[in-house]
C-alpha cells in the first residue's frame, strides 16, 4: 500500500502568511501540521511508501522538512509555480499514479488534522474493498451547511453526497481522507473522460466533492464515520480554532513583556511582544509586536507590528 499526502495548494485564503510558505508546514501546537500525519504513517507496516506531492514553489521547504525523517517518504514536485497552473487535488493523485504505479492508495489532505485511528480506517477499507471516505460527525445541522455531507445506510454504504447543502439531511461531513483500492483506480480515467470538454479542467480536477458525488452514483463507496477531532486548517478562523483545540493553555516560546495575554495565544520562538494586548492569535517566528492590540489574528514570520490595532486579520512583513 502507498500513502499520498496532497500538499500542492497555494493556500490563498491564508495569504500573505502562506504566500511564500507551504500551509502544511505551518506550526500547530508545537510542530508542523504535516508532522501529525507523517508520525502515524511512518510507523505503519502496511504503508510501504509515502508520497508528498507539492508544487515547485515550495520544493526546498519540503526537502528540508523531510530530510532526516523516514526513508519511506518521497517528495514529488508538480510542474507548476502559480495558482493559475495548479494541478488540483485530483490532478495530484493522477500524477502520482501515472508516475509511481498502481497500488492501494491512502490519500490524505496535508492541511488536515485527524484524531481517528488510521490503521482502523485502513482495515475497514480493505474489508470493504471499495472506495472509502473518512467522515466526521458534526455537532449540528447548522454547521453541516458549510461542508460536503454524506448519507449512508446501516452497512455504511454511501447513498448520496451533497456539497454545502442549504438543508442538510445529515451531520456527517466528508473529509480529505480517502482509500482507493488498486482494482478501482480506473475510476480516475473514467472521471476525467466524463468531464473533459464539458467544464473547465480546474472545476473537476480540484474538487474532491465533485468526484465523490460522481462516484456514489456509479461505484460502491463506503463511509468511515468518526468523532473526536477534525480540523481543516484552510482559513484564519480554522487555524486559530485548531490551535485552541490542541493546545492546553497558551504557548509562549518567544519573549513577552509587560503585556496582557488572554486565552488561545501562541507566540513562537525568536519573537518579541512588548506593551501589547493579545487574544486568540498566533504570532509566528521572528515577529516583533510592540504597543499593539492583536485579537483573532495571525502575525506572520519576521513581521514588525508597532502601534497597531489588529482584529480579525492576517499580516506579513516584506
Amino acid at each position: 500500500m502507498k500513502a499520498l499526502i496532497l500538499a500542492g495548494g497555494h493556500a490563498t485564503r491564508l495569504w500573505p502568511v502562506t504566500k511564500k510558505r507551504a500551509k502544511p508546514l505551518l506550526p500547530l501546537a508545537g510542530k508542523p501540521i504535516l508532522s501529525y500525519i507523517l508520525d502515524d504513517l511512518e510507523e505503519m507496516d502496511d504503508v510501504e511508501k509515502i508520497y508528498v506531492t507539492t508544487n515547485q514553489k515550495f520544493e526546498e521547504e519540503f526537502e528540508e522538512f523531510l530530510s532526516g525523517r523516514s526513508d519511506k517518504n518521497e517528495l514529488i514536485i508538480e510542474d507548476q509555480e502559480c495558482e493559475d497552473e495548479k494541478y488540483g487535488a485530483l490532478g495530484g493523485i493522477l500524477n502520482v499514479i501515472k508516475n509511481r504505479g498502481e497500488d492501494d492508495y491512502l490519500v490524505i489532505g496535508g492541511d488536515n488534522y485527524y484524531s481517528f485511528d488510521l490503521e482502523d480506517f485502513i482495515s475497514f477499507s480493505l474489508e470493504k474493498g471499495c472506495v472509502t471516505n473518512a467522515c466526521y460527525e458534526l455537532d449540528d445541522l447548522e454547521e453541516a451547511k458549510s461542508y460536503g455531507i454524506v448519507n449512508f445506510n446501516e452497512g455504511r454504504k454511501i447513498q448520496d453526497f451533497e456539497e454545502k447543502p442549504d438543508e442538510p439531511s445529515s451531520k456527517t461531513a466528508s473529509t480529505a481522507c480517502y482509500f482507493f483500492p488498486k482494482e478501482k483506480l480506473s475510476l480516475f480515467d473514467n472521471y476525467v473522460e466524463y468531464w473533459e470538454g464539458k467544464v473547465p479542467k480546474d472545476e473537476y480536477l480540484d474538487s474532491p466533492g465533485t468526484l465523490l458525488q460522481w462516484l456514489v452514483s456509479r461505484y460502491d463507496c463506503y463511509a468511515y464515520p468518526f468523532t473526536g477531532k477534525w480540523m481543516d486548517i484552510g482559513t484564519r478562523k480554522g487555524y486559530l480554532r485548531a490551535t485552541k483545540e490542541l493546545e492546553e493553555g497558551n504557548r509562549l516560546e518567544g519573549k513577552v513583556k509587560d503585556s496582557d495575554v488572554e486565552e488561545n495565544v501562541t507566540v513562537m520562538e525568536n519573537s518579541e511582544v512588548k506593551n501589547s494586548e493579545l487574544e486568540n492569535c498566533i504570532v509566528l517566528r521572528g515577529a516583533e509586536v510592540k504597543d499593539s492590540v492583536v485579537k483573532d489574528s495571525i502575525v506572520g514570520r519576521n513581521t514588525v507590528l508597532k502601534d497597531k490595532d489588529l482584529r480579525g486579520g492576517i499580516v506579513k512583513g516584506l
